[in-house]
């Protein structure tokens, strides 16, 4: 971690965050797969426990060594408390939406939230998108209206995919609004590890409540193979590393930069979702995957940058 601060120090600060947003994003777009491959072995609220807790000892350990653990003493509590609240609204229902759905729908309807999230920067970060991001913005949107048909008229998904699906849309669009207003007061560590305490804390919890008490799920899933990599793929790549990543690029990006580049995360997790678990794609919704990439990306390469309103 001592080699990737000096790296950090070295370089621009925009190049850097570009760096960041787009390998974090890499990384979220292989968080579906993983958590599909989890899901076969465990149920969400198992998975989602055991992930957060081997990626709170595992960064518990990393800042103890630095003597880096952070102190919230004499500062304020409640922006984290509620950043806290907003991060396992996300991981819960992006979760279910994937246990109801797949991975590869997942992908592609998250990849709207350069659109939600440009709306959002406008009223509460005065972040003014131009014209051609507008316009190019309803393409996505159209897009998934088609993959959701064509996947529902396969049987991919169940109406509670889409809800919980639209729900993870919503929670994480206004997270990553209310992070980048975060940035301002607390570091990136303090945030990624509020995170990771908050979702390991309640997970377990509820998922102890809805068992009763009973550990042989936890147990059948630490006996799996497959369950425990893709878990510590999620708790070390995803949990930690494209956290870091992601919180380090909302110090240094604009909110419409940051949702752009983060449509790699969908070409990624569509991919996977499709070669490696071989989940079904008609014409359709190959059309509407295309118009949604395309809009994204279209978002991405407007002319000019957004801009500040005036004060």
């Amino acid at each position: 971690m001592k080699r990737l601060s000096a790296f950090l120090q070295s370089k621009d600060d925009t190049t850097l965050g570009i760096l960041s947003c787009l390998v974090g994003n890499v990384i979220f777009g292989l968080s579906f797969m993983f958590t599909r491959i989890a899901q076969r072995s465990a149920m969400p609220e198992v998975q989602l426990s055991l992930r957060f807790l081997f990626a709170l000892v595992l960064m518990t350990a990393l800042l103890m060594v630095q003597h880096k653990m952070p102190s919230l003493k004499g500062r304020r509590k409640w922006p984290l408390l509620v950043f806290a609240v907003l991060v396992v609204a996300i991981f819960y229902t992006e979760s279910l939406s994937v246990y109801y759905s797949n991975s590869s729908f997942v992908s592609l309807v998250l990849s709207i939230l350069p659109v939600v999230s440009m709306v959002l920067a406008f009223f509460f970060l005065k972040e003014r998108p131009n014209r051609r991001q507008v316009i190019f913005s309803f393409f996505p949107v159209i897009g998934v209206v088609f993959i959701t048909l064509a996947n529902s008229s396969m049987g991919a998904i169940r109406p509670l995919g889409v809800l919980f699906t639209a729900a993870s849309l919503l929670t994480t669009a206004v997270t990553r609004t209310f992070n980048r207003h975060l940035a301002n007061e607390f570091s990136t560590p303090e945030r990624t590890y509020t995170m990771i305490l908050a979702c390991s804390v309640f997970f377990t919890v509820t998922s102890l409540i809805k068992l009763k008490g009973d550990l042989a799920p936890f147990a059948y899933a630490l006996s799996q193979p497959s369950f425990i990599a893709s878990s510590l793929a999620l708790c070390i790549l995803c949990s930690i590393v494209g956290e870091l990543l992601n919180n380090y690029a909302y110090t240094r990006l604009p909110m419409v930069q940051i949702s752009s580049i983060g449509t790699i995360s969908t070409v990624v997790g569509v991919l996977a979702g499709i070669i490696l678990l071989r989940e079904p794609v008609n014409a359709l919704s190959a059309f509407g995957a295309v118009l949604t990439v395309f809009g994204i990306w279209q978002v991405n390469r407007s002319d000019g940058k957004p801009t500040d309103s005036p004060a």
